[in-house]
């Protein structure tokens, strides 16, 4: 029993012994580096291309002398995010032989780093960033879906592994800049009838969400297309924004023509809607006394109304009035030419700008005018086809109330832009059917409709065209014209922007 207790004392003075040989930096870890609890710093898109975002200070603190050893200590970004190169981080140290780089050295553009020269005999810390923090910096300004870590990619810290996060960083949206219907109010609608709900959302200059804007006013006003009357809004035209974005409700115009609605909110960048068509809550009766409604109106016609004296020359739809009679026998005009119009067909086409004493042009579309098709009177539909097995090929439809006609071509309904489109196909306003416009939305809908091939047009240089295949063919003489039996008389006049739909083929010889 001695001997026993006399070994254990032996055996307990020995370890005491080589303990105080072995030094500590080869000794076993009892304990582990420590750093605080990784922060979130929101990083602003307009980072991107502006201020850079200071990293708060880390502290790494040794548990026992030697944690951090010798060698280079390297801190590696995120994707998605950069350092700020002139920004140069100090470095603090405590304990008794710790020591190394008194500043942060950049490896790239996402790589950080410093040099442990010595390690500890006891136990200490180093802080990076306490006078002069690290910055950084978003590498685009779009927001990234998901968080990222700084964390220790090279260099070895006990208790310290390569997911280990020092910083959590998000990418948060930039300050307010600009306006954006994130959702577009319906394409087309009835006069004094609410739009469906549509919104208006707060961006930065990169287009995200600013979802921390609440309570800003965003303010809707109509602006006119082309030759629409200007009519009024009604409905809360004026609402708050919350979590960056006012969604507008019952919202109606009063006024027959195509609109925009433009977003406003002071000194925020506004923005305009599509177009929306606004149509009468009710498709206007034919009038047998009055041929005009139910019939083309060509270029070059005069007509009036019974209780005004002005007279008006129809160009494309729009009206142009004569301001004084020199001015209509100027043009070789006469009275007896001049039909009465409705009061209704009136208001139905736009106002255009009055006619001049040039003799150039007067009967031509002006190049920079929008024409915002009116809607015609039409004899009521004899067939609801439900599909499009019932339209043949070339046919032409519209439904009540909306002025948008449609051409059945290769399996679709092509909408016609142009009056002149319309004509190319040899149509006539009576040969539209009318369908219901739940049939409408049940039928595919294809890309605008294109001149009818073998159709002569003119523009504003007054070249003489031929559509083959989609394409223009320029005619350069009367002899083409005759060689192929075209004649003037049915060359159609067409805005530029009707010509500039189609590619160009070359010369029609």
């Amino acid at each position: 029993m001695i001997q026993k207790k006399n070994f254990a004392i032996f055996m307990a003075s020995m370890m005491l012994f080589l303990g105080q040989l072995i030094p500590q930096s080869i000794q076993p870890v009892l304990a582990a580096a420590t750093i605080p609890a990784a922060p979130t710093v929101n990083v602003s898109s307009d980072s991107a291309t502006g201020a850079s975002v200071a990293l708060p200070a880390f502290t790494l603190t040794e548990g026992v002398a030697g944690d951090i050893a010798a060698g280079t200590l390297t801190w590696a970004l995120p994707t998605g995010f950069v350092f700020d190169n002139n920004a140069i981080a100090n470095v603090v140290y405590t304990g008794t032989g710790l020591a190394g780089s008194s500043t942060t050295s950049f490896l790239d553009n996402t790589h950080v780093s410093l040099n442990i020269t010595s390690t500890s005999t006891i136990a200490g810390s180093l802080t990076i960033g306490s006078i002069n923090p690290l910055k950084i910096k978003a590498s685009n300004g779009t927001l990234l879906a998901t968080n990222g870590q700084i964390t220790l990619s090279a260099g070895i810290v006990a208790g310290i592994t390569s997911t280990t996060s020092f910083d959590s960083l998000t990418q948060v949206a930039g300050a307010a800049n600009k306006l954006q219907f994130s959702v577009q109010p319906q394409a087309t609608s009835l006069i004094n009838t609410s739009l469906s709900n549509f919104s208006v959302s707060v961006q930065d200059q990169f287009g995200n969400l600013v979802s921390a804007d609440n309570g800003r006013t965003i303010t809707l006003t109509p602006v006119v297309v082309g030759s629409s009357t200007l009519g009024t809004l009604s409905g809360s035209i004026a609402i708050n924004t919350t979590a960056g974005a006012s969604t507008f409700t019952g919202i109606s115009y009063n006024q027959i023509g195509t609109i925009q609605l433009r977003a406003n909110a002071s000194p925020l960048a506004s923005n305009l809607s599509n177009n929306i068509l606004f149509s009468a809550t009710s498709t206007p009766t034919c009038s047998t006394s009055n041929p005009i409604n139910a019939r083309l109106l060509k270029n070059g016609i005069l007509v009036k109304i019974d209780d005004s004296d002005t007279v008006y020359m129809v160009v494309n739809n729009t009206l142009r009035p004569f301001m004084s009679a020199a001015i209509f026998h100027a043009k070789g005009k006469k009275f007896k030419h001049i039909e009465k119009i409705s009061k209704d067909l009136f208001k139905q086409l736009g106002m255009g700008k009055p006619v001049s004493q040039r003799d150039d042009e007067d009967d031509e579309e002006d190049d920079d005018t929008v024409i915002t098709p009116p809607i015609y009177c039409l004899p009521a539909s004899t067939s609801t086809p439900s599909s499009l097995s019932n339209l043949p090929e070339g046919t032409v439809v519209k439904v009540p109330g909306n002025p948008t006609v449609y051409l059945v071509l290769n399996g679709q309904l092509q909408p016609i832009s142009s009056l002149s489109i319309f004509h190319s196909w040899k149509k006539r306003f009576e040969d539209i059917k009318e369908i219901p416009v739940s049939t409408l939305n049940t039928l595919p809908l294809g890309s605008p409709a294109t001149f009818a091939d073998g159709t002569l047009l003119k523009g504003p240089n007054h070249t003489i065209y031929v559509v083959k295949n989609g394409q223009l063919y320029g005619i350069t003489s009367m002899k083409v014209m005759q060689k192929n039996g075209w004649s003037l008389s049915s060359v159609l006049q067409v805005r530029g922007q009707d010509l500039s739909s189609l590619t160009t083929g070359g010369i029609e010889d």
